[in-house]
């Protein structure tokens, strides 16, 4: 007489059961590329391909796993290069080429989102049904190339407000090779500094290679490069603080330090003096040996 209650007990634990486990077995996963040379220049804009693809519509509890197919560092992150405040849904921090950030979308929306990095790649991640809409690429107002973490030095303003950051493809300066600065802005907490102005001059040998006196970040991230190095003496980089403003308004009214000079000097990593000084040493050795026709115990 008690099988009957007993079954039905079980029939319904095992509707629960599968009723709490669906939503999460039918979730999908969306898969959408950083697309190959998407930091080297803008052409993916017209593209409509820098992230592909650039708009992807979902339900609400699926995945979108975004994958670095590009050879240089690339963030997702939510919102535009023009926001004041980004990264409040995700921020998948710098994702390196070959690997992947994934996010689980569970509210639908629209949701906007670009590299801070590069800028000028952005996408969209419709979610639920809503209507996506039109994108407007971004355009960064100054020239921007790949960018690489590979060395790093700081510096701070003179009054102490603000922090630069440099890192440099390759590590070192290596000749034939066009050198990347990637640069970031930061307050003394860390926090990127948008819309920062900014000029950058670049000399190697006592010559300017690279100048760019317009330079301006959307985000407190930019990146600028030289031409091919004839050379891999060091590089010294000096950057000029003009100022926090939006391009085209009255730089009087721009906020912070102006016309603060900081200087970089970014070095082989043995240098051409390193064999100059050993060589040095070996001659001494030589001829402290024939002098004293003595062998130096090591």
């Amino acid at each position: 007489m008690k099988s009957k209650p007993i079954g039905v007990l079980f029939g319904v634990l095992t509707l629960v059961a599968i009723l709490g486990i669906a939503p999460h077995a039918f979730a999908a996963t969306t898969q959408v590329s950083m697309s190959p040379g998407a930091g080297s220049d803008q052409s993916c804009v017209a593209a409509n391909n820098c992230f592909d693809p650039n708009v992807v519509n979902i339900a609400p509890g699926d995945t979108v796993t975004w994958t670095n197919n590009d050879k240089v560092g690339h963030t997702t992150t939510s919102g535009q290069p023009s926001d004041n405040q980004t990264g409040t849904v995700w921020d998948s921090s710098l994702v390196a080429a070959g690997k992947s950030y994934s996010f689980t979308f569970q509210n639908a929306g629209d949701y906007k989102y670009f590299c801070m990095v590069h800028p000028w790649m952005t996408g969209e991640i419709v979610v639920g049904g809503a209507v996506p809409t039109p994108s407007t690429p971004a355009t960064p107002s100054t020239p921007s190339m790949p960018m690489g973490s590979m060395t790093m030095e700081q510096a701070m303003s003179s009054d102490g407000t603000e922090m630069v950051t440099i890192d440099t493809m390759p590590a070192t300066p290596t000749s034939g090779s066009p050198l990347t600065i990637y640069l970031n802005f930061t307050d003394p907490s860390g926090n990127n500094i948008p819309h920062q102005n900014y000029a950058i001059t670049i000399a190697q040998d006592g010559n300017t290679i690279y100048s760019n006196a317009t330079g301006h970040t959307h985000t407190g991230l930019d990146t600028q490069t030289t031409t091919a190095l004839t050379s891999a003496d060091p590089v010294d980089v000096q950057v000029t603080l003009n100022g926090v403003g939006l391009p085209g308004t009255d730089p009087s009214t721009w906020t912070g330090p102006k016309g603060d000079m900081i200087s970089f000097h970014v070095v082989p990593e043995f240098g051409s003096i390193a064999p100059i000084v050993l060589a040095i040493a070996v001659i001494s050795i030589v001829v402290l040996t024939a002098k004293t026709r003595v062998i130096p115990k090591l």
